[in-house]
C-alpha cells in the first residue's frame, strides 16, 4: 500500500467516526497482518515458526469513554456492535463476528487491570479477512495496542503478544498456538521472527527484500477455521504426543520428538496420527534448514524447504485443498521462483511463492492464467514487504 493508498484509508476510518460517534478519533493505532515462511501448524505442537510480518494490517480508531459503553464498528460493514460493561458475555458469541476479538482482549485487560471503562473503536484494514494472512490476530493486537495506551498500562509487546492470544483462545475459542499474535506484535523491519514457541522464545533473522520478494496469492476460496477441521488437528496432534509419551519417552511437546522416536511408536498409533505427527516433526528439520538459509542469503535453498511443506501440509497434515496445490503447482513452474507453499492454516485463504525481485507481474499473469482455467475465478496477488511492529499513528 502507498503512502497515498494509506491515508485514504485513515481519513476513512476517520470519517465513518465522526458519522457514528460524533466526534473525531483521540488516537490511532495500527497493527501488521503476517505470512508464515515455514512452520505450518507448529506453534500449537511447541514447534518454531518462521513469520514474516508484512506492510498491510488492521487500524483502528479510538477514543475511551467516560462510562462502560463499547461500541465496535467495522469500516467495511454497516452494523454496529454496542454493549456494556455488563453485558460483555463471558465467552465470544457466534452472532458477535469479528467484534468477538476485540471484546476478548477488553475482556482480558478487564480481568487483569480490574478496570471497566468503555471505548469508541472503528476498524478498518487492507488485510482480506479468512485469507490467512492473520487478520483476527491484527485486529487483537491493535485492540491490545490501544488499550494499553489509554489505561497507561505499561504492557511490553510481548505481553500484549499475550493478551491478543488468550482473547482467542479462551474467548474465541480457537485453539490456535501463538505464532500469528507474536508475529504481529514482535515485528522488526527488515526481519523474520524465528519463533520458538516452546518457552516462548524468538530470534530476529535478516530478511533481504533486494534478494527475494514474496507474491501473495489469494485463491479466493474462503475458510473459517471455527467450521473446518483446525480443532481436529490440534486434538489429534495431542493423542499422538501422549501415545509418543506413553511409548517412546516423555518429551514436552509433540514437535520435541525425532523421527526415530515417531519410528519407534509407529506400531501403537494409527495411519492418520502417525502421518499428523510425522508432519510436526519432519517440519522442524524444514525449518532449522531455511533459518540457515536465510542467514546465508540461499533463498533457493529456502525455497525448496517451502515447496517440501507443502507437500507435507497436503499429503500428511490434509490441510490443502485442490485450489492451494494447483496454484502452488502453477507458480513453481514459472522460472524465478524459488519455492511455493500454502499459508496460515490452509483449507483456503492464501498461497505464497518466494520469488526473484522484479518478476511479480509475470507470475501472477501466468498463474492467474491457469487457475482461471481450473475453476473460473480469478485469483488475487499482491506484493508484500517486510512490515513494522504495532504502533500508534
Amino acid at each position: 500500500m502507498t503512502g497515498t493508498e494509506r491515508q485514504r484509508l485513515l481519513d476513512a476510518i476517520s470519517e465513518r467516526f465522526l458519522r457514528e460517534f460524533g466526534a473525531q478519533p483521540a488516537r490511532r493505532f495500527f497493527a501488521p497482518g503476517r505470512v508464515n515462511l515455514v512452520g505450518a501448524h507448529l506453534d500449537y505442537n511447541g514447534g518454531d515458526v518462521l513469520p514474516m510480518a508484512v506492510d498491510r494490517g488492521v487500524y483502528v480508531a479510538a477514543t475511551m469513554r467516560d462510562d462502560d459503553r463499547i461500541r465496535l464498528v467495522s469500516l467495511d460493514q454497516n452494523r454496529t456492535f454496542e454493549l456494556t460493561a455488563g453485558t460483555v458475555p463471558p465467552r465470544g458469541e457466534p452472532g458477535n463476528g469479528w467484534a468477538n476479538y476485540p471484546l476478548g482482549v477488553w475482556h482480558g485487560f478487564r480481568a487483569r487491570t480490574g478496570r471497566a471503562r468503555g471505548f469508541d473503536l472503528v476498524y478498518g484494514g487492507d488485510l482480506p479477512m479468512a485469507s490467512g494472512l492473520s487478520s483476527s490476530a491484527a485486529i487483537e493486537v491493535v485492540s491490545a495496542l490501544a488499550f494499553d495506551a489509554f489505561y497507561h498500562s505499561g504492557y511490553d509487546r510481548q505481553q500484549l503478544a499475550l493478551l491478543a492470544h488468550r482473547a482467542e483462545n479462551g474467548y474465541v475459542g480457537l485453539r490456535c498456538g501463538i505464532m500469528d499474535q507474536f508475529a504481529s506484535a514482535l515485528a522488526q523491519p527488515g526481519h523474520v521472527l524465528w519463533l520458538h514457541c516452546a518457552g516462548p522464545r524468538f530470534e530476529h533473522v535478516p530478511f533481504d527484500g533486494q534478494k527475494c520478494e514474496v507474491l501473495v496469492m489469494d485463491t479466493k476460496k474462503s475458510r473459517s477455521l471455527s467450521k473446518t477441521h483446525f480443532n481436529d488437528r490440534v486434538a489429534q496432534c495431542a493423542t499422538a504426543h501422549e501415545t509418543l509419551r506413553n511409548h517412546v519417552r516423555d518429551l514436552p511437546h509433540l514437535a520435541s520428538y525425532e523421527p526415530s522416536d515417531l519410528e519407534a511408536a509407529q506400531s501403537a498409533m494409527d495411519e492418520l496420527l502417525f502421518r499428523r505427527a510425522r508432519h510436526v516433526i519432519t517440519e522442524m528439520t524444514r525449518i532449522a534448514t531455511g533459518v540457515a538459509a536465510l542467514r546465508r542469503g540461499d533463498y533457493r535453498e529456502l525455497g525448496r524447504q517451502l515447496d517440501a511443506s507443502h507437500r507435507s501440509t497436503a499429503i500428511d497434515y490434509e490441510v490443502s485443498c485442490r485450489e492451494l496445490d494447483v496454484m502452488t503447482d502453477a507458480a513453481r513452474a514459472q522460472s524465478g521462483v524459488f519455492g511455493a507453499r500454502l499459508t496460515g492454516a490452509g483449507f483456503g485463504g492464501c498461497a505464497i511463492a518466494l520469488i526473484e525481485p522484479g518478476i511479480g507481474s509475470r507470475v501472477a499473469e501466468q498463474v492467474g492464467k491457469v487457475f482461471l482455467r481450473e475453476f473460473g475465478v480469478e485469483a488475487g496477488f499482491d506484493l508484500l514487504r517486510v512490515g513494522t511492529g504495532p504502533v500508534e499513528l
